[in-house]
Parts: structure tokens; sequence; C-alpha cells
């Protein structure tokens, strides 16, 4: 079959197929309330720029009950104050010193979805997403088929602001 040809089979196929919508979201009931875990990153630098892209975040979503972890390190800088903070403390080597705590204190909790906020993988955090819930969402790395099923891959050409308002919309 000459070139031609394909390239006509293709663009008849592509005027005639339907426009696919690309937007997703997880709301099942948008009037029912939603529990949301959001694990903010550990690295100051990614930290700094997902506390800023959520700076009025619990104020314009009224059906979400919201419980944010991060870095104690971080506290002084973080602005969201409608929901609950559970702060990791960690120790020199970046080890979280009152995981047990806080696992104990989120398992009593049913999370409708949980989001990491870490744009690479963080091992440190992968106990507090595999606890039980219909969502785990966070970006695409090289553990992150076994953590999350729903992923965003952003190309390293991409700023993480624009990653982090793109898990916004999903909420």
């Amino acid at each position: 079959m000459p070139i031609k040809s394909i390239k006509k089979i293709f663009k008849n196929f592509s005027k005639e197929s339907p426009k696919i919508n690309s937007n997703i979201s997880i709301s099942d009931n948008p009037d029912q309330t939603k529990t949301v875990l959001m694990i903010f990153p550990i690295d100051k630098n990614f930290f700094r720029v997902a506390s800023y892209t959520y700076r009025n975040l619990p104020y314009n979503k009224n059906k979400v009950v919201f419980h944010y972890i991060i870095n104690d390190n971080f506290s002084d800088s973080f602005s969201l104050r409608k929901g609950t903070v559970h702060k990791m403390e960690l120790d020199q080597k970046n080890n979280i010193i009152n995981k047990s705590i806080l696992l104990n204190t989120l398992k009593n909790i049913n999370f409708d979805i949980i989001i990491d906020l870490n744009i690479e993988y963080e091992s440190k955090v992968v106990d507090f997403i595999n606890q039980t819930t219909n969502y785990k969402i966070g970006f695409k790395h090289k553990k992150s088929d076994s953590l999350y099923n729903v992923q965003l891959d952003i190309s390293k050409s991409e700023i993480a602001e624009k990653g982090y308002q793109q898990l916004m919309e999903l909420i």
C-alpha cells in the first residue's frame, strides 16, 4: 500500500473519530463530602512550590475534609489552616521519628483520596500512601506503578507548579 494511501486513511480516521475529553475527575458524587490526605513534599524547594500552589485550597473546596502531612521543619511556612495538619518529625538523616504515631492516627480515618505531592520517589512516605483508599494519586516516577492508581507524568521541562495544579483539578 503506498504511503499516500496510508496517510489518507489516517487523515480520514482522525476526522471521523470523536474528540476525547482528556480531563478526568475522581468525584463520583460531587455532593458527597470527601476526605483527602495530602502528603506534602519532604524536599524544601518542592514543599514551597506545593504550599504556594495550594494556598487557597480549602477555601474553594467546601465538600472536602483535608488532612495534610508536612515536614515539621517547614511548619512555620505552611499557610493552610483549614483542615488537620499532621507533622512529620525528621532526624538528621531525614528518617521520620514519629512515623508509627502518625500511622496509628491516620489508620482510623477513611480517606477517599491520598495524594502524594513528592515529585520524585520518596521511600519515607510509602507507608502513608499504602493505606486503604479508593484513589492514590501521585507523579510518575520509577516506583509509581506500584503506589498509585492515578499518575501524572510531568516531563523535566514542565514546572512542578503545573503538575500541582493538574492534581488540584482531580479533586
